[in-house]
């Protein structure tokens, strides 16, 4: 079974933050200057896996430039630690949820 990544509008995000829902944060390297972050939502007894997507296409939002994407995840949401995966990683989504 593939593990799937859950696209968010960013407000959503925004709402699981301040729920305190989000336990951790990641950044995924999906190709060469293409990042993507990861935010790891409680979800019952579970942990999902979930992602920003764009709200005119609803594809996924993507970073090319590393440090605007971790200026982003401290300035919105105070992220002090975060992993970094650095493998090629090819994104299974699941559109809304």
């Amino acid at each position: 079974m593939k593990e799937v990544v859950y696209l968010l509008l960013q407000k959503q995000i925004e709402d699981l933050h301040k729920d305190e829902k989000i336990v951790s944060f990641a950044i995924q390297r999906i190709d060469q200057k293409k990042w993507l972050p990861l935010f790891f939502v409680k979800e019952g007894n579970e942990v999902i896996k979930c992602s920003l997507r764009l709200q005119v296409n609803k594809e996924v939002r993507t970073w090319a430039d590393l440090r605007l994407l971790t200026k982003f995840l401290i300035e919105l949401f105070g992220v002090e630690r975060c992993e970094l995966l650095l493998t090629d990683f090819k994104l299974p989504v699941d559109g809304d949820t």
